[in-house]
This record gives C-alpha cells, sequence and structure tokens, in this order.
C-alpha cells in the first residue's frame, strides 16, 4: 500500500536483549520527522539439479536504516550515538572510543486510503555520517540532521520488524499503546 506522510519519529534505548526476553528504556519523540529508509540485505540463491534451477532460498543479513529529521536534539544525539552531554555546560562531547548503544524506532506514515501505518524496528546501532553546513545566499537551503544505522533481528525471538495499520480490525489496542513502550505490556 503506498504511503503518503510521515511523523512521530520515536526511538527507545534497548536495555536486555537475550534468549529470555528484551526490555527497552522510555520512548523519546525526535521532532520533525522528515525520511526513515529502510534497506534489508537479502541474498538469493538457486541449487540447481537435473540441468535446471531445482531449489532456490534467501538470507538476510544486516538493515541499512536512514533517518532524516528537521531537528535533533544534542541530547538525542548522544542517546543515538554514545555520546556525552555535560550536564553543567551542555555541551555534546564526542569521543572516538563511543559506541552507539541499540535502540529500537517506531513511527508512522499515512495510508493513501486514509488509515495510518505503524512501524517498529526492534534493533539498531546508528553511526556519526556526513555533516553539511553552508552559508545563506539568495535563497535558504536547511541543512537537515541525518543519521544512518545498522539493523539486525533480535536474539530474544529473531524480530526485527513489527508493522499494524489502522485499517485492521484488532489493531485499535496495539495502536493505543504503540508510542508508550516499544513491547506492548
Amino acid at each position: 500500500m503506498a504511503t503518503v506522510g510521515l511523523k512521530n519519529l520515536y526511538y527507545a534505548p534497548l536495555s536486555t536483549d537475550t534468549s529470555s526476553g528484551a526490555t527497552y528504556g522510555t520512548m523519546t519523540k525526535i521532532a520533525g520527522a522528515i525520511q526513515v529508509d529502510i534497506n534489508p540485505s537479502v541474498q538469493f540463491n538457486t541449487l540447481y539439479g537435473d540441468d535446471a534451477p531445482f531449489a532456490t532460498d534467501s538470507s538476510m543479513s544486516e538493515i541499512t536504516v536512514s533517518i532524516e529529521t528537521a531537528d535533533m536534539s544534542l541530547e538525542d544525539q548522544a542517546a543515538l550515538l554514545g555520546h556525552t552531554v555535560n550536564s553543567t555546560t551542555k555541551q555534546l562531547e564526542a569521543k572516538a572510543s563511543d559506541t552507539a548503544p541499540y535502540v529500537g524506532l517506531a513511527f508512522e506514515a499515512k495510508k493513501h486510503n486514509g488509515s495510518t501505518r505503524y512501524v517498529k524496528l526492534l534493533k539498531g546501532r546508528f553511526s556519526p555520517t556526513q555533516e553539511t553546513m553552508q552559508t545563506k545566499g539568495d535563497s535558504v537551503q536547511f541543512a537537515t540532521p541525518k543519521l544512518e544505522g545498522r539493523f539486525v533481528a533480535r536474539t530474544y525471538d529473531g524480530a526485527w520488524k513489527r508493522i499494524v495499520d489502522s485499517d485492521n480490525s484488532g489493531s485499535a489496542t496495539l495502536i493505543s499503546g504503540w508510542y508508550s513502550a516499544m513491547e506492548p505490556s
């Protein structure tokens, strides 16, 4: 189904992911969602037998996820990239030794039929990307924050994404708590 919008981009730190369960921290909204790109890397292979294709199989490795927003606070950058914000000076400090934590993402996109598609990506890490800033000339050109990350399946259940559409019967309970927690309680 075609989508015609994007809003309500949230993240939550993934606290634990073991064979017995996955837990997340508090969900936090990032202001001004512009774009989310999800690109799974899938390898297809064909087995040949009797001089013809006999069977096919595929395997998925990482999922590349790019997000672009109208703004990203220093606190959000620190939370997504493993940096720190000094509590006194409010200055972000990025070190080469910083390690980005695993997080989950949640967002929604309007479908062309007027209903809404809700999406959660369950386990990924972001890395710093190129930043471009330029002088203001005859016209204004906005430079918006972008992050790229790699997402994988969770250890707990092998899941990497959840989707629910508002026009599916029985989805109201899931949708009502979509941004209160990464996993329903």
